[in-house]
């Protein structure tokens, strides 16, 4: 029996033409339950930016307080689980800033590029149960490009609640 239930949140397509820090989704957890981010998956889509340059992905606590808006809960990968009780954004009424860093990969700003990380059993990061609004709530996903060439990325958090 699992001791969890898993869930998804996806970015979607975001176009990102900025060299300086994006949000492009928030995971917020409620004000009474944490949630974990086991795992982070991230791709580019078609591109024309030149060879050589890159896309920085990072996944961070916010350096200030952000209110997220149109938040949405998420249906779990089992059929019969709850939907979450964390909340998805992609909008904010103030948007998050790169706080502690806690995790970031970049990949080449070309066409198919990919990555995925799954860390072992224990090492997952916290999603505090604090709710939005409110200082330090939620891990929000950012991109910074090295060139400023419109690039559709997509940021996907796998949580369990």
């Amino acid at each position: 029996m699992p001791i969890s239930d898993v869930y998804t949140a996806r970015s979607g397509s975001v176009s990102v033409s900025a060299t300086t820090a994006t949000a492009i989704m928030s995971l917020i957890a409620a004000a009474t339950k944490r949630a974990w981010v086991v795992g982070v998956r991230v791709d580019i889509g078609v591109t024309t930016a030149a060879a050589g340059n890159f896309s920085l992905f990072q996944l961070a606590r916010p350096s200030a307080t952000n209110t997220a808006t149109s938040l949405s809960t998420l249906a779990g990968h089992d059929f019969s689980a709850p939907n979450s009780v964390s909340s998805q954004a992609t909008t904010w009424s103030t948007a998050p800033t790169i706080g502690t860093v806690l995790w970031e990969q970049a990949l080449p700003q070309t066409t198919g590029s990919s990555w995925e990380e799954f860390p072992p059993s224990g090492y997952e990061w916290q999603v505090p149960a604090i709710a939005t609004g409110a200082a330090n709530s939620g891990l929000h996903c950012f991109v910074t490009n090295s060139v400023a060439t419109a690039t559709p990325v997509y940021f996907d958090l796998v949580f369990s609640e």
